[in-house]
């Protein structure tokens, strides 16, 4: 997902997904951290760059389940 907000500084990259880490005024700062949690939860791994011109991206990869018999 990528918006055309104010972005993401390299230093807050990793603190967007801390728990009630939050850039917004009236934000609780747990959306992203709930998404981290199970992302992780599953085997996954999510990141934040800066969305060029504007804004920031939010990309998340998830392992493929294969089939066991």
């Amino acid at each position: 997902m990528a918006d055309c907000g104010v972005g993401v500084s390299a230093d807050n990259a990793e603190r967007i997904f801390h728990t009630f880490y939050t850039t917004k005024s009236g934000g609780m700062g747990i959306g992203l951290s709930i998404c981290r949690s199970i992302i992780e939860l599953h085997g996954g791994r999510i990141w934040a760059t800066p969305n060029v011109p504007y804004g920031a991206a939010v990309q998340f990869t998830l392992p493929l389940q294969e089939d066991r018999e």
